[in-house]
């Protein structure tokens, strides 16, 4: 699968050269051009990954909006009528200033903003037979906090480039130093029986420093 990913993306990247306007020299998008991106691993049995995407939007030829965001939903059942789901979403807004660079690299600096939720469950419907003590639970999979929710907020200060390969096609790094307030879920039991369970109230965490995506961007802009 590696290899037959790799050799569609060379192939992509082999057709778009041969179909380049040769009187057409400027390589990096213009104002109202759009980018859209995937983060790229080229040695791993994955390279491309679309679990993360980000689109830009350059509203002059050196200033763009930019959004992140992912979606993930996870439901497994380890046991029959016993399920165990977890919904999470991140979004990154964000805005960038890029410099003049060269023809093809494109250096620039922004910021984001980071929000994110993450919301587990379980809940139990097996009969009375065979179903242990709890009904359900919200804000993690167990009492124990295994996979446990939170809310999060923050922000960064970027540094990044862009290296055009063809025309309007790129690959980027980028690397950021920002702030963390990470919120832990409650969690909440209820049991089959109707005995109260008081909540295991969630704490806070601060996190400040620098931050680095090891995967490359791969992206191409409209």
């Amino acid at each position: 699968m590696k290899n037959v990913l790799l050799f569609a993306l060379a192939s992509f990247v082999s057709y778009l050269s041969s179909a380049q306007d040769s009187t057409v020299t400027r390589f990096k998008p213009s104002a109202k051009n759009l980018t859209v991106e995937v983060n790229f691993n080229p040695f791993s049995s994955s390279p491309v990954s679309v679990n993360y995407l980000r689109l830009r939007t350059f509203v002059t030829d050196r200033q763009a909006f930019r959004m992140g965001f992912s979606i993930g939903v996870r439901n497994q059942k380890a046991i029959e009528n016993v399920t165990q789901s977890t919904f999470e979403i991140n979004l990154r807004p964000g805005y960038e200033w890029h410099f003049a660079g060269t023809e093809r690299l494109s250096p620039y600096v922004g910021l984001d903003g980071d929000f994110a939720i993450k919301s587990p469950s379980f809940s139990d419907e097996r009969d009375a037979q065979t179903r242990g003590p709890i009904k359900s639970i919200s804000g993690a999979w167990d009492p124990n906090g295994t996979e446990r929710g939170y809310t999060r907020f923050g922000a960064n200060l970027l540094v990044g480039a862009d290296y055009y390969i063809i025309k309007r096609l790129y690959l980027g790094l980028e690397f950021g130093y920002g702030f963390q307030v990470i919120n832990s879920s409650d969690i909440s039991v209820t049991q089959f029986n109707g005995a109260p369970v008081l909540p295991a109230k969630g704490g806070s965490t601060f996190q400040l420093g620098p931050n680095f995506n090891s995967s490359l961007r791969l992206g191409f802009a409209f």
